[in-house]
């Protein structure tokens, strides 16, 4: 059984040989959260999990446990979850938004959800994070810039091609003109390209597990099954790139001929990991000059020239994969405010000209 603790568990053995007990019981539906019985917060999250693990994609999982790690359970580890008030939630979530802003709201929803789960439980009969005051920052919203003109869009692919080569160009021409994801164009063989009727199949995308292994997994949603359209001039592209990785395979002693060759890989040929095509963004945008953008920009760029070229809405949204409209509004939001003060400062440049 479990014993009333003053203090923590002598070793990580003990501490999960009660999370197993905790478990067992929770199954047999003998579990009772009296007074007497005090639980660390670490012990939930680890009973939490193994119920958790099973319900997300391994990439979700990894961000999870790490989340946690670094964040999380310094702070509330442990601590009993009986003893755990608001108040003393208040510090911590206080502590993560000075500390980090951006995601502190993360660290709250995931401790908040161990909470809930403990009550849930009958080991607490509140979730104290839950009376917890979301800070706000106070700063001005900046103006979404992440993304190219088509303009910016020319010299970037041009210069790609001048630094890089076919190989390159290819990459980032394919997420231009097509909206996909990073994930997805890692993911992409030959099998899923189609070059005579002109379109590319999404059915996949790679994604980063725990230590840094590379894995090929579903789709990011739904939505994200789908069959992307491509113009003659890309078509073009592909078949000069086609035959040249055929040509570097051989020489590798590699099959060169397989359907299910990858389109980019790496000088191994297995799955070119994110970071190599951070690398070539930062490269190829500092050679010609330009703003960076992210990975992520190029997809926001297809989709802002999209809106540019006049196509509604509802087919940007196929085209890019989203599961709700709200998501393709949003980034038409961002990207036209943006034009708008670019059109105001074209103006006012005319005018003291």
């Amino acid at each position: 059984s479990i014993q009333a603790r003053k203090q923590g568990f002598k070793s990580y053995e003990d501490a999960l040989k009660s999370y197993f007990e905790i478990q067992d019981k929770i199954k047999k539906g003998t579990f009772t959260g009296n007074e007497n019985k005090k639980h660390k917060f670490n012990e939930i999250y680890l009973s939490w999990l193994e119920n958790y693990k099973n319900t997300v994609k391994i990439s979700t999982l990894s961000n999870t446990k790490l989340f946690f790690r670094v964040h999380i359970l310094p702070e509330l580890g442990n601590l009993y979850v009986e003893n755990i008030t608001t108040f003393r939630c208040q510090k911590i979530v206080n502590k993560w938004f000075n500390e980090l802003p951006k995601t502190y709201r993360v660290y709250m929803n995931l401790s908040s959800n161990i909470f809930e789960y403990a009550v849930n439980n009958d080991l607490i009969t509140k979730n104290p994070m839950k009376k917890v005051i979301k800070p706000k920052l106070r700063a001005e919203k900046k103006p979404f810039t992440n993304f190219y003109s088509k303009r910016e869009l020319n010299i970037f692919l041009n210069k790609a091609k001048e630094v890089k080569g076919l190989k390159v160009y290819m990459f980032f021409r394919l997420l231009a003109y097509t909206g996909m994801r990073k994930g997805e164009a890692l993911a992409l063989k030959w099998a899923d390209i189609d070059l005579v009727d002109r379109v590319i199949k999404i059915n996949k995308t790679v994604t980063t597990a725990e230590h840094s292994k590379l894995i090929v997994g579903t789709p990011k949603t739904k939505a994200s099954y789908r069959t992307i359209a491509i113009d003659d001039e890309t078509i073009k592209y592909l078949s000069a790139w086609r035959k040249e990785q055929r040509k570097k395979l051989f020489q590798l002693g590699l099959n060169a001929l397989s359907n299910e060759q990858l389109v980019f890989s790496n000088n191994d040929n297995e799955l070119l990991r994110p970071a190599t095509v951070r690398k070539w963004d930062k490269t190829i945008s500092k050679c010609a000059g330009l703003k960076y953008i992210t990975i992520h920009g190029f997809r926001h760029t297809h989709a802002s020239l999209l809106f540019e070229a006049g196509t509604p809405m509802q087919d940007v949204k196929e085209r890019l994969g989203h599961s709700s409209i709200t998501t393709t509004m949003n980034i038409y939001t961002h990207v036209t405010q943006s034009a708008k003060k670019k059109t105001a400062d074209v103006f006012a440049q005319f005018m003291q000209g």
